[in-house]
């Protein structure tokens, strides 16, 4: 509309300040604003629900058992205090007075000593063995009678560092002097755990018989010998000697693991003596004890049923020792089994035997993480696995979770009310 014409004096002004402003800017000089700016309006507050101050916080919720966590609250106080006997007299921790009435009661070298125990076994707690250990270290700064033990065993078992067996030794010396049922267990568990593979090693002729029973009388000599087998190595007979001593000392946990000796080597009447001389002070040997005198209570039938004789009937028995089927797993009952299905013509147990032997151990001997795979492998009639097993587990037999779980106090050891 304005050809031809000069543009109107409102244009000019219109566009001038713009245009010097973009010139400005291209030549890095000053700009200057030209135009005001409006703040954002302020976002409105959205009203607070009040009710929701003193709330929980979500995913916090209160103790399982809050009367166990306040005796708890109330051992953990006392533990760090100082080392001063209470005044007034208190209950035996072993006693059937219930916690709740104790535990104020108790010295702080014995609260000290209880926490360590609820942490290790994850009574009352989760189960923290670091904390365990924290409480045994300070149940022995405060001079408890026992406390090596907890210390060994946390050496033994790796509460906080890699286990260290050797490093537990200074301390069952120090058990020794007052609780030497105790520091023999102990002493088995740390040779154990020291050398879990010496019974792949020959014996040299006549040395068993030396080690295994050298302060047991011609029965237990016997005994020992029967249960380590012909082939075990010198540290299989010491081993045992150290958990009959352990038996006779009075442990009757050590008792107990001597009850499952028997019962891996087939000596049921041995196994039923062990468990019921232990089943007073173990509870784990008690249920042995019936369990394996259920197992005895067979039909003549059963008593009179003929042993395998065909490849079927050993491969079968050989699954069974594999698998800790209704008998303690034996690895070396396995393989002799599978051995003699074989040799009877059986291919399933050469198939087996293929495999076991496939991945040996570094020293040629069979790989016991191999052959606990296996055990977890359902083979069909072909010998080839087939659908996934269920993982091998334990028949029934038991035994404590520590060699420490016998000096938990009974109550406790029971599930809270």
């Amino acid at each position: 509309m304005w050809a031809g014409t000069a543009w109107p004096h409102f244009a000019r002004r219109r566009l001038a300040a713009p245009l010097a402003a973009a010139c400005l800017a291209w030549l890095g000089g000053p700009v200057h604003a030209v135009a005001s700016v409006h703040p954002l309006p302020a976002p409105a507050l959205a009203p607070i629900d009040r009710s929701s101050i003193n709330a929980s916080p979500p995913g916090a919720p209160g103790p399982d058992n809050p009367v166990r966590e306040k005796i708890l609250n109330t051992l953990r106080s006392t533990a760090q205090g100082d080392a001063a006997p209470p005044r007034k007299p208190r209950a035996p921790a072993h006693s059937a007075a219930a916690p709740a009435r104790t535990a104020s009661d108790l010295a702080p070298a014995d609260a000290a000593w209880l926490l360590g125990l609820l942490a290790l076994h994850g009574l009352a707690m989760p189960a923290d063995p670091a904390q365990a250990q924290h409480w045994f270290e300070r149940a022995h700064m405060l001079s408890h009678p026992l406390a090596p033990a907890g210390l060994a065993w946390c050496h033994i078992s790796g509460c906080v560092a890699p286990p260290n067996p050797a490093a537990a030794l200074p301390w069952i010396a120090v058990i020794r002097r007052n609780h030497a049922a105790l520091a023999k267990y102990l002493e088995w568990h740390a040779a154990k755990a020291l050398a879990p593979l010496a019974e792949a090693r020959p014996a040299q002729p006549g040395t068993l018989g030396r080690d295994a029973g050298r302060h047991a009388g011609p029965e237990m000599e016997r005994d020992l010998g029967r249960i380590a087998g012909p082939g075990a190595g010198r540290d299989a007979g010491a081993l045992l000697q150290l958990l009959a001593e352990a038996s006779r000392a009075g442990s009757a946990q050590a008792g107990n693991e001597l009850g499952l000796e028997y019962l891996a080597a087939g000596d049921l009447d041995k196994a039923a003596a062990q468990f019921q001389a232990a089943s007073a002070r173990s509870s784990a040997a008690a249920a042995n004890a019936s369990l394996l005198a259920s197992r005895l209570q067979v039909s003549a039938a059963d008593r009179t049923r003929a042993a395998p004789h065909t490849a079927a009937d050993w491969y079968a028995q050989a699954q069974r020792y594999h698998r800790g089927d209704g008998v303690p797993a034996n690895y070396a009952e396995a393989v002799r089994l599978y051995q003699i299905a074989a040799s009877s013509g059986g291919a399933p147990a050469r198939r087996m035997l293929a495999l076991i032997f496939s991945r040996p151990a570094p020293d040629g001997t069979v790989d016991i993480a191999w052959m606990q795979q296996l055990a977890t492998v359902y083979t069909g009639p072909s010998g080839l696995p087939s659908t996934p097993a269920k993982p091998a587990v334990p028949q029934g037999w038991q035994r404590d979770p520590t060699p420490l779980y016998d000096l938990v106090p009974p109550e406790w050891r029971a599930p809270p009310r």
